[in-house]
């Protein structure tokens, strides 16, 4: 390599990780203003501090199917190596997370796309995925909520494009183990649509070996994911709680129209059941061409996977050109949208807002779509009169998704409570102390762990124990001062009965803001080897 090419990579390198910086910088600010933290993205934090600790398996914490261990909680476990445990984490990882999510959903949008189609297409999922709505961003840019893990999924299908057996099917293969080991929605969104895109392979070319590189990711990824979980827990892991509910079949019904208003209303068409402000009329129209050209992709897409799967003609150009790469891409990206809109009907148990993310990876795999087709409609239209008008539209529409993203960064900040509480605390010496699961960990990483509280959660006969998911056994026994609870809001049965059956009359009786802090003149104790109570996560608990 000459000196001039070396100092010409070195400047491209350079200003890349200029962009990403500052792109998370934008997005860090949009997160903060966008939704306040809470106990499930402090947990991931607690988790992070664990991996930096040494204790890589997690032994002894309880959590969920969506551990998270192989997947946010690394990028957690180098934030805290680096910055210690802080509240800016809250929002500071997951918009690096959501920043390189971005770049790498454009830079797979651009495939087979050459020159200004490529610009097009990598532009376009910037503009959709970069410049969030304030509905969108309380999903796409707080943590955990799955986009670590669409992010891990996209490098899988990535890693497969020539459809060639080698270092890319074992690092696809890893990439699936690693995040079904920490969140299992990647079965949905990687799993399948990698195993299934190479069905769809073999199906167009009416050849075996077309699509069997993708297969053997898929498998290997699932044999690779079950002898890690295996070898973890002979090595001390985490125990994993029972699943979440399944949504009933009426549910699942109603939750087939949600699939379009939710996804509507995160695209900003709408403001469907999120409590975002709504978009001007004006800019919701910038939007609904954004929304519009995502579904024409999809259709588009799943005309042609139909059609070429059927009459047996390969689509696309050979495996190993540019086009080639692109149909098994396009193809496994858009199972992955199938998949993502899949879970959201199957898991939501009810109309609730928290349930749009599962639809995080739906709007991220259609952004791509979206992206590739505008690069397929540049190239066709070169050279015409068209061009100039239909440049002047994605004008118009990239201002109106860049309006709107303004108004999240100037819009007021949501109240933390948390974060008066936990000061409340602190100044008071109370550091030690359990609490509901909403009003527990969030406190903890607020203060920067100088307060400990620590998840509680009532079992059958109205006693307090310990919240055996989300949380560590050495985290509980005794000494602890006080209990947290929010009156207008009371989780998992923790409300003042509660308390005066497991630790009798308190001492005083504190109104923080929301919270409520009960102190007592005896060492509270709750017992390392808690229950798990259904009516917990029933009422909106975290994972899943």
């Amino acid at each position: 390599m000459t000196r001039r090419r070396l100092l010409r990579t070195l400047a491209a390198v350079l200003a890349v990780l200029a962009a990403v910086a500052g792109w998370s910088v934008l997005l860090y600010l949009s997160s903060v203003h966008a939704a306040a933290a809470n106990s499930d993205g402090a947990t991931v934090v607690l988790e992070g501090r664990s991996l930096v600790a040494g204790n890589l398996g997690l032994d002894h914490w309880g959590l969920s199917l969506d551990s998270f261990w192989t997947v946010d909680a690394l990028f957690y476990a180098l934030a805290v190596a680096v910055a210690g445990v802080v509240p800016q984490l809250l929002h500071a990882v997951p918009a690096v997370i959501a920043t390189l999510t971005v770049a790498l959903a454009a830079f797979i949008a651009r495939q087979g796309r050459r020159r200004w189609a490529a610009v097009a297409a990598a532009g376009a999922v910037v503009v959709l995925l970069g410049l969030p709505t304030a509905a969108f961003a309380e999903f796409f840019l707080m943590g955990p909520l799955h986009v670590a893990t669409t992010l891990w999924c996209l490098l899988a299908i990535l890693a497969l494009r020539r459809r060639r057996f080698g270092w890319g099917v074992a690092a696809s293969a890893a990439l699936l183990a690693a995040g079904m080991l920490g969140d299992l929605l990647a079965l949905a969104i990687g799993v399948l649509p990698v195993a299934l895109a190479g069905g769809v392979a073999m199906l167009r070319s009416r050849r075996v070996g077309a699509g069997l590189p993708a297969v053997a990711a898929a498998v290997g990824g699932v044999a690779a994911w079950q002898v890690a979980r295996r070898v973890a827990v002979a090595l001390g892991s985490f125990s994993v709680g029972p699943a979440n509910p399944r949504a009933p079949v009426h549910q699942m019904l109603a939750n087939l129209g949600h699939v379009v208003t939710y996804g509507a209303a995160l695209a900003g068409v709408g403001v469907g059941p999120f409590a975002a402000p709504s978009i001007p009329p004006v800019l919701e129209a910038a939007h609904a061409a954004g929304a519009a050209l995502g579904v024409a992709a999809v259709l588009v897409g799943l005309a042609g996977l139909v059609r070429s799967s059927l009459t047996g003609a390969e689509r696309a150009a050979p495996p190993g050109s540019a086009e080639g790469e692109w149909t098994f891409l396009g193809d496994a990206v858009l199972i992955g949208f199938l998949g993502s809109c899949a879970v959201f009907v199957y898991l939501s148990f009810n109309s609730t807002p928290p349930f749009g993310r599962y639809l995080t990876p739906a709007l991220v795999y259609a952004a791509i779509l979206a992206g590739h087709l505008l690069g397929r409609l540049v190239e066709r239209l070169r050279g015409r009169v068209v061009p100039a008008v239909a440049s002047a539209a994605c004008l118009v529409v990239v201002a109106g998704y860049g309006a709107t993203f303004a108004r999240t960064l100037v819009a007021a900040p949501p109240a933390e409570g948390a974060a008066r509480l936990a000061a409340y605390l602190e100044r008071h010496h109370l550091d030690r102390g359990v609490g509901a699961y909403w009003s527990s960990s969030i406190v903890t990483v607020e203060s920067s762990g100088r307060v400990a509280l620590r998840p509680v959660v009532a079992l059958s006969g109205g006693r307090l124990a310990r919240y055996p998911r989300n949380s560590e056994a050495s985290w509980y026994g005794g000494g602890f001062q006080f209990l947290v609870f929010q009156p207008s809001a009371p989780w998992g049965g923790v409300d003042a009965a509660s308390a005066a059956r497991s630790f009798g009359a308190p001492r005083r009786v504190v109104r923080i803001g929301s919270y409520e802090v009960l102190t007592y003149r005896h060492d509270l104790r709750i017992e390392p080897d808690g229950a798990y109570v259904t009516q917990a996560w029933r009422a909106g608990g975290p994972g899943g």
